[in-house]
């Protein structure tokens, strides 16, 4: 069996590789029910290795590895990917992975997992053990990291060509403008998109507490007037939550404004690109096309917060109105706040 990219060159992958970002399939990961899946990534430089398996019993596991690593032929640098299944147990946080031919220089290798973390004790060719550290994540960032190494090889091998230092600026301008779009655009936690969504939906949150509050103050007795003066306070604390989803609002349009810019830098070094006569990086119009999808999603989720924000504005001004009637009628909220307006 062809010996992969960690066996060869275990000590390299171990010194460089990075984590990538995880995302959550809804159940920890390897958390031992059958046919619950995981997954993990290790990135560096040059090389890039994912895990992937599934419980396929409460301590049975069956999986590949897949490794893409880069390597020089006589005329440039290639990208060879390669991948191994196994099988495997867990007990706890330790899992046993069992391949069928020689694999990180034996049969076996061992590991822990820590969080979203996954370490693997990695023999090497003198005796010693290395630790191989993945964070867990997704196919899409593996399929990411793969684009990068893929774009990384085409910039070395136009480099290699004796290309002119304009030419090799306009390709590096390319892929800096790629991965800023890949950036901001991401709907992952500490994305700014995400991160935006995640204001909205806090204060969305809150003002729920806050109209559920009304409507028990609004359910007891109005003696006095008492209940209803009550429903009018809780009402115009809506009125600030309000306001707290206006500013939502206010710090999420220039995040937006942000990726709309990105694409459109991205299309225009794309366009100098083809002018020069290089072809486009392979993952670009992947990037963009995903921007701009994760882009109108988010918009579309925002402007599903603010509608929502609106009518429990408008539901808490007509419960405190309804019990501010009659004798108790000095105690009316006032207007309704003016809604507010979608992102466009």
């Amino acid at each position: 069996m062809k010996r992969l990219i960690i066996a060869a060159a275990a000590a390299t992958l171990l010194a460089t590789a990075g984590c990538a970002g995880s995302r959550s399939s809804g159940r920890p990961a390897g958390s031992g029910k059958p046919g619950d899946p995981a997954s993990y990534l290790a990135v560096s430089s040059s090389k890039v290795a994912f895990i992937q398996w599934r419980a396929t019993s409460k301590d049975r596991l069956q999986g590949t590895i897949t490794e893409g690593n880069v390597g020089a032929s006589a005329l440039a640098e290639t990208l060879s990917v390669s991948s191994a299944p196994f099988t495997g147990t867990r007990s706890g946080s330790t899992v046993t992975l069992t391949f069928a031919g020689s694999y990180f220089l034996q049969t076996r290798a061992q590991g822990r997992l820590s969080g979203s973390t996954l370490t693997v004790q990695v023999p090497q060719s003198d005796g010693t053990i290395r630790q191989a550290r993945f964070s867990q994540s997704d196919k899409a960032s593996y399929n990411h990291a793969i684009a990068k190494l893929r774009d990384r090889i085409r910039h070395d091998n136009l480099m290699a060509a004796g290309d002119g230092p304009a030419d090799a600026q306009a390709e590096q301008g390319t892929q800096r403008a790629l991965s800023v779009l890949y950036k901001d655009s991401s709907l992952a936690s500490g994305g700014g998109l995400a991160d935006g969504l995640a204001r909205f939906t806090h204060s969305i949150q809150v003002a729920q507490s806050d109209l559920a509050a009304e409507k028990r103050d609004a359910s007891g007795s109005n003696g006095y007037c008492v209940a209803a003066f009550r429903a009018v306070g809780k009402a115009q604390t809506v009125d600030g939550d309000l306001l707290a989803v206006q500013g939502d609002v206010q710090t999420m349009v220039p995040d937006i404004s942000i990726v709309r810019n990105d694409i459109a830098t991205a299309d225009a070094h794309l366009r100098h690109l083809n002018k020069a006569g290089f072809p486009a990086p392979s993952s670009a119009y992947v990037v963009i096309a995903n921007a701009k999808v994760s882009l109108t999603q988010a918009i579309a989720k925002a402007n599903s917060y603010i509608d929502q924000m609106n009518a429990i504005d408008a539901e808490a001004h007509s419960v405190a109105n309804h019990m501010a009637a009659r004798s108790c009628s000095k105690a009316r909220s006032g207007a309704t706040t003016r809604p507010l307006s979608q992102i466009k």
